[in-house]
């Protein structure tokens, strides 16, 4: 009888280990979150190259902790897509290859390399074909090949006038003072607009005006505003464009050109020789504030 005791407790301590296993297995499955493809910090890196291999590269740089284009155009770059970039260290893969066979993902003939630098430090990724299941890239990383969203080609793969800042003013240019008085509409008025600590003000004759109602303004307008599009120009200075002066807090001068008001506004940034494109009603409510003209 105690024989058959013994044998009936050893089954059942034999099928809850299984049973104990099997559940830490599973649970194992269902937690696996991917492979990790670095555990460097974005923040490291001071510059950035794309390469192709039938035209010129794109190169960004950053200084003062903002990004800039430095091929083929020297200018502010959009910052959301270098940050898309190089958030490529902290993307997962569902599968880590060995790099034995690169012709079979197309690595041995890449469609472009992005290297991202810091210091002398160089990390680059290579990218191959895409997965016809998933519709993944494979993408080579320190002799290892994982599975990777399009994404990152796709934004590097832009023309590099997609990639400027398409804000007129970058964010760590605060302004200080609004001159619109060469403007027609404000010639009459000599209107200037000025900022005190965040406390917005008017200057001018004949005129009323609110505070909220231009900080409410300047919030919806150059605050926020992104052009639709925006390109190199050759600005010629012989045809009597109407202009107005942003002045900075670091006493910068800052002249903006009103190119053609319709049937889009565009406003040439004299310092950087960029055209910004915008759609006409809000190019219209970015030169008039709201201010009341008094008889």
């Amino acid at each position: 009888m105690l024989k058959k005791w013994l044998l009936l407790i050893f089954l059942f301590l034999i099928v809850v280990s299984i049973a104990i296993f099997a559940f830490l297995s599973d649970n194992k499955k269902n937690t696996f979150d991917g492979y990790e493809v670095s555990n460097y910090r974005l923040s490291d890196f001071e510059e950035v190259i794309v390469d192709f291999p039938s035209k010129a590269a794109t190169s960004f740089k950053k200084i003062n902790n903002y990004w800039y284009q430095t091929k083929p155009f020297q200018t502010r770059a959009d910052q959301k897509s270098v940050l898309k970039l190089l958030s490529i260290f902290a993307a997962k893969s569902n599968e880590k290859l060995d790099s034995l066979q690169l012709e079979k993902y197309g690595l041995d003939k890449p469609v472009m390399k992005i290297t991202f630098i810091k210091q002398n430090d160089r990390k680059v990724f290579t990218f191959g074909s895409y997965n016809p299941v998933t519709e993944q890239q494979y993408v080579l990383f320190e002799n290892n090949i994982f599975i990777l969203d399009g994404v990152y080609s796709e934004i590097a793969s832009y023309a590099p006038v997609e990639l400027i800042d398409k804000k007129p003013l970058a964010t760590f240019e605060k302004i200080k003072r609004y001159d619109f008085s060469r403007l027609e509409q404000w010639q009459e008025n000599f209107l200037q607009l000025v900022n005190n600590d965040d406390q917005w003000s008017a200057e001018g004759k004949k005129i009323n005006f609110d505070s909220s109602n231009l900080m409410e303004w300047f919030l919806e307008t150059w605050n926020s505003t992104m052009a639709k599009s925006v390109e190199p120009y050759k600005f010629d200075a012989r045809i009597g464009y109407k202009s107005f002066d942003i002045f900075l807090e670091d006493n910068k001068k800052i002249t903006f050109y009103r190119i053609q008001e319709s049937p889009e506004m565009l406003l040439y940034r004299n310092d950087e020789g960029l055209l910004y494109h915008f759609p006409q009603d809000i190019g219209f409510t970015m030169l008039n504030p709201t201010i009341e003209h008094k008889e």
